[in-house]
Formats: structure tokens, C-alpha cells, sequence
């Protein structure tokens, strides 16, 4: 039964995968992207369905276009396939519950912020919203849940303790109360210290669509991860693109989201637990 659970997600996530494609290339250029039918990059021939099966397609065309010949970007199947697995890496850490769709939802979006900050050093405002949504439907869902389970309570997105029916019901109304400062205080202190280097950098060191990622996701992750999601994400981007600089002879200048979106990823998907196991460790 798992195998089948986790084919049918790989191939969902594959087909998401083909409209992050989409995205990723019409949304810099202010193309309609619900509507519009797809069609080669090349000739602009209208695509047929069997020539948008996700992955097989660009194999068995062999990266070429049906129509004209033209190679077809090798970013198709890539895209693709990195969103298949990580949403069979959601469903395998969080099973198939509201936690699993928001992260899975929240990479994708990642992916898509990711490839286009590095092409045009610019993050697309619509996708910070479409965070900031996610995180807060994951806050709703984090208050519900503290507010109604029966054996467990969350505190900042965790379940760190047994509860017991008989507690007074202020414990619940602590854990509620911590759950939506935290979300606060996630979308509001990394960012600020951000905008605060905006302003005086005048945008040198920092952009605008950074910030505002940092905050959407500080909505997502809560005030914790956040902080360690933006530290990994500056981890990061120092060695990768020293990397770039001395073998591949990329600039000086950066696009900072696909680094920032790398900690918020590996926050979302390990981040509580790698908490959790430091507070056992601890404790």
C-alpha cells in the first residue's frame, strides 16, 4: 500500500513539477500562465498532451521539440523530478496530513522563487504571498490543534509533551498563546533586521524580495527555525558561491533566495525534529 501511496504522490508531484516550469519561465515575463496553453519555446507550436507527460516526455523526444527539433531545457525534467521527490520526502516525514501538503506546497513555491531570483535577481511578489498563506493556514492549524487534541499539545509547531484531560485548560491556553507569538515574532524579528539593512544599505546588501520571504516564512516556521533557517541559508550561500567564484567564475553579486530558500526548506522538512532531539538531548 505504501508503494502505491508513494507512486501516486511521485506522479502528482511530477505534474506540479511540469507547472512550475511554467511559472518559472512566464512569470518573469508577465505571461498568462492558468490559460494559456503550453507551446515550444522555440516555433511556439501548441504542445499535445502526450507531449507533456512529466519526465517521460523530454526522454522519449530526447530534449528535442516534436515539432522543430530545438533543444528543450534540461531544467524540465529536472524541476520535475526535484519536486516528485520531495513531495514523496513530505509524505514519508509527515504521512498524508495538513503539515505534509503545506510543506510540500512551501517547497514547490520554494523551487520556483529559487530558479528565478537566479535568473533575474528578482523574487516575485506573488509567490511571498503564496508563503504567507501557507504559513497561515499552518498557524490556524497549529491553534486548532492545540486547542482540540486529545493526547498530545502543540507548542510552536512541536509536540514535545503529553497532555493529560485532567490539566486545567490554561495549560492549552499557554500553549496557544506561545504558538501565536512565535509565528509573530517569526514573521516580524529576521525580516526587520533585514529591512533595517535594507534601509541603510540602500539595497546593496540586501533585497526587498528577501525580506519579504524571510517574513512570510518566519509565518511559516515560527520564531526558532526561522532564525536557524536564515543562518543556514547565509551558511550557505559563503560556501556555494565561493565555490562558484573560484571554479566557475560566477561575480561577486548574488541572488540571496535560492540560499534562503535552502534553510527554510531543510527547516520545514527537519527542522522541529532536529529541535525536538537537541531538547531530549538536553533535557
Amino acid at each position: 500500500m505504501k508503494i502505491i501511496i508513494y507512486l501516486f504522490v511521485f506522479v502528482l508531484g511530477s505534474c506540479i513539477g511540469s507547472f512550475l516550469n511554467v511559472l518559472i519561465f512566464r512569470i518573469p515575463k508577465h505571461e498568462e500562465f492558468v490559460y494559456g496553453r503550453s507551446h515550444c519555446m522555440s516555433c511556439g507550436h501548441e504542445l499535445n498532451w502526450y507531449d507533456m507527460f512529466p519526465i517521460f516526455s523530454f526522454i522519449f523526444l530526447r530534449g528535442k521539440c516534436r515539432y522543430c527539433g530545438a533543444r528543450l531545457s534540461v531544467q524540465y525534467p529536472i524541476i520535475e523530478a526535484l519536486n516528485a521527490i520531495l513531495w514523496c520526502l513530505c509524505v514519508h516525514l509527515f504521512g498524508l496530513s495538513m503539515i505534509g501538503i503545506l510543506t510540500a506546497a512551501l517547497l514547490s513555491a520554494l523551487i520556483v522563487l529559487s530558479v528565478i531570483d537566479e535568473r533575474t535577481q528578482e523574487i516575485p511578489f506573488g509567490i511571498n504571498i503564496f508563503i504567507a498563506v501557507l504559513g497561515a493556514i499552518k498557524l490556524v492549524s497549529e491553534i486548532i490543534a492545540a486547542a482540540t487534541v486529545d493526547a498530545f499539545y502543540f507548542l510552536d509547531g512541536m509536540l514535545l509533551d503529553e497532555y493529560s484531560p485532567m490539566e486545567p485548560i490554561s495549560t492549552q491556553t499557554i500553549g496557544i498563546g506561545h504558538i501565536l507569538i512565535s509565528h509573530a515574532l517569526g514573521f516580524a524579528v529576521v525580516a526587520g533586521v533585514l529591512l533595517l539593512i535594507l534601509l541603510i544599505s540602500g539595497g546593496a546588501a540586501i533585497g526587498g524580495g528577501d525580506v519579504k520571504l524571510m517574513a512570510a516564512a518566519g509565518l511559516f516556521l515560527g520564531l526558532r527555525l526561522t532564525i536557524i533557517a536564515f543562518f543556514v541559508g547565509c551558511i550557505a550561500a559563503a560556501v556555494i558561491h565561493l565555490i562558484r567564484m573560484a571554479f566557475f567564475h560566477a561575480g561577486r553579486k548574488l541572488a540571496m533566495g535560492p540560499y534562503l530558500s535552502i534553510g527554510i526548506g531543510l527547516m520545514a522538512l527537519f527542522g522541529s525534529s532536529m529541535v525536538r532531539a537537541y531538547v531530549a538531548l538536553v533535557l
